[in-house]
């Protein structure tokens, strides 16, 4: 069959491999081998399950995480209701005599805006509360703590901001 077309082959290339090949051969052999001793899950120790507890707990941290803020913000909303039906209530007892009970005025000038004569912040508020006007307001920083005196302004600027 050697001579049907005329070519001969030479009978030592069928007995040995060439050396390309038999490194090639070889690498790939100790490649194997090594991938397999890394990359097992019993030599490595990493399981499916173990993958899905770590991505399983990070996502509970990440979910407490958010709670947490969630409830320091509902909490400072609570809060600030909470300042303000105390502010109402000091408002009432205090000030509505003058200023009226619905803030608009009487006495006093309205405290519904749209600009105040003194100041619109909140700060602008607690200062003329605490120390009184030129023009006749009294201070009230004997009579109420800093607390009721700014439960007092919060409510007031709150107020001038819903009109």
């Amino acid at each position: 069959m050697g001579e049907f077309d005329g070519i001969k082959e030479n009978e030592e290339g069928k007995k040995k491999m060439p050396l390309g090949m038999a490194l090639l051969f070889l690498g790939l052999l100790l490649f194997g081998v090594g991938y397999i001793y890394l990359y097992l899950p019993q030599t490595t120790g990493w399981t499916q399950k173990g993958q899905y507890e770590k991505k399983m707990q990070a996502e509970q941290a990440l979910q407490v995480q958010k709670h947490a803020e969630t409830e320091g913000k509902e909490s400072a909303a609570h809060e600030q209701e909470e300042a303000l039906e105390r502010g109402g209530k000091i408002y009432r007892e205090n000030c509505a005599t003058c200023h009226g009970a619905r803030l608009e005025g009487g006495i006093a000038p309205t405290l519904l805006g749209p600009r105040f004569v003194y100041g619109d912040s909140v700060e602008d508020h607690i200062k003329i509360i605490s120390k009184g006007t030129p023009k006749g307001m009294p201070g009230y920083a004997r009579q109420l703590s800093a607390e009721q005196i700014y439960n007092v302004s919060y409510y007031i600027h709150s107020m001038h901001k819903e009109k």
